[in-house]
């Protein structure tokens, strides 16, 4: 009889029969079984029974509000029966033995967040090296390495101001338990359309969780149309906005990672601002500019920003010649260098 772990698989999904399929394959090929396995449905098509039905009652099928990821995960919460909720997205893979290695902490009882190391991959193509490896080359030195034999280590609390350089996990690595995740509010929905949301429910589960991890590739993060990153510019913008927000927002935060937001923020803001230009976004230069230090204002800047008020038109041509001024600038650059 295969063994199993009281853990609950959460699979939110949007309109993605092909790819959800996939995903529930790679649950059910785990060396070790978990307790359930929930698809939320919160697409607009009400496709995902499509997908599910080949598995009977393997899959329990429920429904959420469409578009709102946020509450389709807060729906799998509530409705889990496992005391751990694996947060899988409808795109990813599990490697067979990725249950079987997250038990180990989970059944070391100290932490309740367990997090894996993961590898992207496109179509047949996998990255050389995985998230945990392509840190900054001293992320790692402040944080518990497995002993000897072992490949996880009770970590405890994570030093947030590294969430601030690198990402170390997303949702599909993440076992957390259920009662601590809804503890502590689930996803938040203010956090709607705002790329990169859930780094805003990680700052908060590590802010009061104890972590651990799993230093093993155990997910196939997959890079595909629907998510290349929501465009890197839709990462810089939202992690802006998420950052912002948790500075605001979250009275409990360690203090030297509020020292690290408080030197960290005037950059992004900056940098938003040089991006919603770039993008003829407007609004979101609005937005951004109250924030801006007295220092920010370089010559450049204030072009942006002179620029930005003329009349569409010329805006736009304005935009154009410094677009192909940039790419110009690149391709002699590269050129310089070969």
């Amino acid at each position: 009889m295969t063994a199993t772990v009281d853990v609950s698989f959460v699979i939110p999904t949007h309109n993605r029969v092909d790819l959800l399929s996939e995903t529930i394959l790679s649950v059910l090929a785990q060396t070790v079984q978990p307790r359930e396995i929930i698809v939320v449905d919160n697409g607009t098509q009400n496709r995902a029974a499509t997908a599910v039905a080949p598995f009977g009652d393997r899959v329990r099928l429920i429904k959420s509000t469409p578009n709102i990821k946020q509450t389709a995960r807060n729906t799998g919460l509530e409705a889990a029966t496992g005391k751990w909720v694996a947060l899988l997205d409808d795109d990813d893979l599990l490697e067979p033995n990725y249950l079987e290695n997250m038990a180990r902490p989970i059944a070391d009882g100290r932490a309740n967040i367990v997090a894996s190391d993961h590898r992207k991959f496109r179509g047949e193509i996998s990255e050389a090296h995985t998230n945990f490896e392509n840190v900054p080359n001293d992320y790692w030195s402040d944080v518990t390495k497995p002993a000897a034999g072992t490949n996880w280590s009770f970590v405890g609390k994570f030093p947030l101001r590294k969430l601030l350089r690198r990402i170390p996990a997303y949702p599909s690595m993440l076992i957390i338990r259920r009662e601590f995740a809804l503890g502590i509010g689930g996803y938040d929905a203010k956090m709607l359309g705002i790329p990169a949301e859930d780094v805003e429910f990680l700052v908060r589960a590590l802010t009061y969780g104890e972590l651990a991890l799993v230093w093993a590739p155990l997910v196939r993060y997959r890079l595909h149309p629907g998510n290349e990153t929501a465009s890197q510019d839709g990462q810089t913008i939202g992690r802006w906005r998420i950052f912002e927000y948790v500075r605001r927002h979250h009275p409990d935060l360690p203090t030297d990672f509020i020292d690290a937001l408080d030197q960290d923020l005037p950059i992004r803001r900056a940098n938003t601002y040089r991006l919603a230009f770039r993008l003829n976004l407007i609004a979101l230069m609005a937005e951004t500019e109250p924030l801006l230090r007295p220092d920010d204002w370089t010559l450049a800047m204030r072009a942006r920003r002179l620029t930005a008020t003329a009349p569409f038109p010329i805006f736009n041509r304005v935009q154009r010649l410094a677009t192909g001024a940039r790419r110009l600038f690149w391709i002699v650059r590269h050129r310089s260098r070969t």
